[in-house]
């Protein structure tokens, strides 16, 4: 490498070390002075050797008889010459965002000037290398040429023609898997061939055969493996889309359903507000002050407030529970107690509807470690649900049992029943069955949500069955026991 060659190797180098942090903004800065000296330099450089080049510049007489070593006015080859100028300008290029692209044009063709100039090496002693533009540069240049091109690349690789083979997209994977076989492929097939008519093991007419249809195997199989990443990337782009059409479906499920329970919301606060209302009229209408009068006022007014009490309760539990912020205190409990007290807590309920009740708490006691006020609210919740859809006159079954180390709670009605269709959902926020003529207790849908939310909290689970519409449905509560003693 001439000393000329070898500067420009230094200067191009230290113009890719100075770009690296004007390459990782490229909106920031549109020019930026320092990083452009060294390209400057270096393009100024090389194109004055072409310059001395078509004039035919020749040294002092003086210089002719230094020795070699010190012959620092050897030129570069105009090739050479020509291939750092392109690198110049495509440094100076990368550092305007609006140019990226053509300095990465440059940098391509001096890439390929270069694995051509690497071919003449190859093919030194063929015709091939009387056509290639090799002469006049060495090896070693040749190779720095070949990797300066690649630096320019990697300054921008989301940027200009550098976004058809970076990336994790399909096409970008395709491109690369293209690019590598369309460069390496004929270079190794060429180098065994040519290796095989240098021993004479072949001759020249099976070498061109071996040429053609060794091509023509090697990029047909690159081509199926293309087409194999295209039909694959495909296929996951269906899935996806059919991904997001069923989480758009849900959404606009949820959606409504939301817009049902801000309906039924509305209804369910405005039912208590009109007895509050009246009692509270009947409060300032009354100037006697009778106590009979007063005393059904009153508990007008507390009835109707409990109510309300309780809807805005049940929706805090459900926001308390989904944002992890509901804490339990758990301890060993007695679980027949929190049934027999649940039991106390619906009994009104059941009586105002005029259900049968049964009763079959089993005569084990079993200990679970739970939450008692949570625990009790569950199976309130699971017994006023069974009060709620059963029409007046129904029949209500509450039974308690422990096996295998487990407790069951269940709750069987012979109400209205469970549609199929709406019995995957029946543990989902705001999910109501029709209201009907004779189910005159209301409610938000958030009953049995929160239910199972506390069961999964107890590490336990709630299931739901029921043979249709009109057929009653059975709501079975499992959770661990501690230990199961004899009555």
């Amino acid at each position: 490498m001439v000393p000329m060659t070898a500067m420009m190797s230094i200067l191009a180098g230290l113009a890719l070390w100075r770009q690296r942090g004007a390459a990782q903004a490229p909106a920031a800065v549109p020019f930026a002075l320092p990083a452009a000296l060294p390209p400057a330099f270096l393009s100024a450089m090389a194109l004055a050797i072409l310059a001395a080049h078509a004039a035919r510049w020749a040294p002092p007489p003086f210089m002719l008889h230094a020795p070699p070593h010190l012959r620092a006015w050897a030129l570069s080859s105009p090739l050479t010459a020509t291939m750092f100028a392109g690198v110049g300008i495509g440094l100076l290029a990368t550092l305007r965002a609006r140019s990226v692209r053509h300095g990465q044009w440059l940098a391509l063709g001096v890439l390929l000037l270069a694995l051509l100039t690497l071919g003449g090496y190859v093919f030194h002693d063929t015709y091939l290398y009387r056509l290639l533009p090799g002469r006049g540069t060495s090896i070693l240049t040749t190779l720095v040429l070949i990797l300066l091109p690649l630096g320019i690349f990697g300054l921008r690789p989301s940027e200009g023609i550098m976004v058809a083979v970076t990336g994790g997209a399909t096409g970008a994977r395709i491109a690369r898997r293209l690019l590598l076989s369309a460069l390496a492929m004929p270079v190794l097939l060429g180098a065994a061939v040519g290796v095989a008519l240098h021993l004479e093991a072949i001759d020249s007419g099976t070498a061109i055969a071996l040429l053609v249809w060794g091509m023509a195997a090697l990029f047909t199989a690159v081509t199926w493996r293309c087409a194999l990443m295209l039909y694959h990337a495909e296929a996951a782009r269906r899935q996806a889309e059919q991904e997001r059409e069923a989480a758009l479906a849900s959404l606009r499920d949820a959606d409504a359903r939301k817009d049902d329970f801000l309906a039924v919301l509305a209804h369910e606060l405005r039912n208590p507000l009109a007895p509050i209302r009246a009692a509270a009229d009947l409060l300032r209408l009354s100037k006697g002050g009778d106590p009979a009068q007063l005393r059904r006022t009153s508990d007008i007014i507390d009835r109707q407030v409990g109510h309300m009490t309780h809807l805005v309760d049940d929706l805090l539990d459900v926001s308390r529970v989904r944002r992890g912020l509901l804490a339990l205190e758990k301890a060993p409990l007695d679980l027949r107690a929190a049934v027999g007290d649940a039991l106390e807590q619906i009994k009104p309920l059941i009586a105002q509807r005029r259900h049968r009740l049964q009763v079959d708490l089993g005569a084990a006691r079993p200990q679970v470690l739970g939450d008692h006020k949570r625990l009790v609210q569950v199976v309130a919740n699971l017994l006023a649900n069974a009060a709620k859809y059963t029409p007046e006159g129904g029949e209500i079954v509450l039974s308690l049992r422990a096996a295998d180390g487990r407790a069951e709670v269940s709750v069987r009605d012979n109400g209205i029943g469970i549609d199929a269709g709406l019995l995957p959902q029946v543990f989902d926020s705001f999910t109501q069955a029709t209201r009907t003529a004779g189910r005159a207790e209301g409610g938000l849908g958030l009953g049995l949500a929160l239910v199972r939310r506390l069961a999964e909290l107890h590490d336990g689970r709630v299931s739901a069955h029921s043979a249709g519409l009109g057929q009653g449905s059975t709501f079975v509560l499992t959770l661990p026991c501690l230990r199961a003693s004899a009555a």
